[in-house]
């Protein structure tokens, strides 16, 4: 009897990855159809059984990652943490990119479950689509605080914002902009109640009204301060649910002729590669995105091969460093 083919010998074979083979043999849109008919004629050629469940020996061997945004440096690096692990471990990482969109999440969940993957990692953009999952999972650098059942490896937000805020009320900026991302996301929630801490223990209010609710981008950091400046006067501080959002920010101050850090400080979140490399060095708040990463793929490589139940709660939390530049 032939040997049954699997998609890491497909993926050798065509000269590709898994990831793009089952993309191929799903009729994804993601890869161009000349490449997915190659891989579809190499797969009918060698026997591969089509519409079949995984082998054990391959569902052992693949995990899925739903990320929201492979482009941002923060993603990209906690990816890579999870590549490294996983290759140690000789497993293969199927990705799936979401969109900070909860309906696409839900779509790439249902596609990464059909491929019969041994586990799941996800940063979440809703934690509820998780509920019914029945292979062993993890999030990965977000959670809300009430999923206290669910296996996480994640950063101190609420420790983060408070760093922050503390920061900023001490070079004399009382009035502090909260550019939080998406409201939906728990990070968002758990880093504002880090800046009402702040606020609080010194007797100062925090405004509602001060968190301006967006996406991650840069053009979103750069159309927030012309929202802000029609509302509040220099001097103010600023806080950013990313650098990305900050690098916006500080580019559209320097645009209208503010001084930096003397009329609008910004302090950033992730303390991505080229902070250190701007004209105006990124005051950030950093946080371990690799090592997220690459423990959350230890942890899930546990829980694969453990004889335990895999639905046994392993949490991990990083502590995150504010790093002083020149914002």
């Amino acid at each position: 009897m032939a040997k049954k083919i699997t998609l890491k010998e497909l993926a050798a074979m065509t000269g590709t990855s898994v990831s793009t083979v089952s993309k191929a043999l799903n009729q994804s849109t993601e890869i161009s159809e000349s490449t997915r008919r190659r891989i579809v004629e190499v797969a009918r050629a060698s026997h591969y059984q089509f519409g079949k469940q995984s082998l054990p020996e391959e569902r052992q061997k693949i995990v899925g990652f739903l990320v929201p945004d492979v482009s941002n440096p923060y993603f990209a690096r906690l990816w890579r943490g999870v590549e490294d692990i996983a290759k140690a471990h000789d497993y293969s990482v199927v990705a799936c990119h979401t969109g900070e969109n909860s309906e696409l999440e839900v779509e790439q969940l249902m596609r990464i479950q059909r491929l019969d993957v041994a586990g799941l990692l996800a940063v979440p953009v809703r934690e509820e689509n998780f509920h019914n999952i029945q292979i062993p999972f993890l999030f990965l650098s977000r959670c809300g605080a009430s999923y206290n059942s669910v296996s996480y490896v994640i950063n101190n937000d609420f420790r983060g914002a408070y760093l922050a805020a503390n920061y900023l009320l001490g070079q004399g900026k009382n009035s502090i902009f909260f550019l939080s991302g998406p409201e939906r996301i728990s990070v968002a929630t758990s880093r504002t109640q880090g800046l009402q801490t702040a606020f609080r223990e010194k007797n100062l209010p925090f405004l509602k009204s001060r968190i301006l609710y967006d996406n991650l981008t840069f053009k979103d950091g750069y159309r927030a301060l012309g929202r802000i400046l029609r509302v509040q006067r220099p001097p103010f501080g600023i806080f950013c649910s990313s650098d990305i959002v900050a690098i916006g920010a500080l580019s559209a101050a320097r645009d209208s002729g503010y001084k930096i850090p003397e009329e609008i400080s910004i302090v950033g979140y992730d303390n991505i590669a080229n902070d250190q490399y701007l004209d105006y060095p990124l005051t950030t708040i950093a946080q371990a995105d690799y090592q997220i990463g690459s423990h959350g793929m230890k942890v899930l490589v546990e829980m694969i091969t453990s004889k335990e139940p895999y639905h046994q709660v392993n949490q991990i939390m990083f502590e995150p460093e504010l790093i002083i530049r020149k914002t």
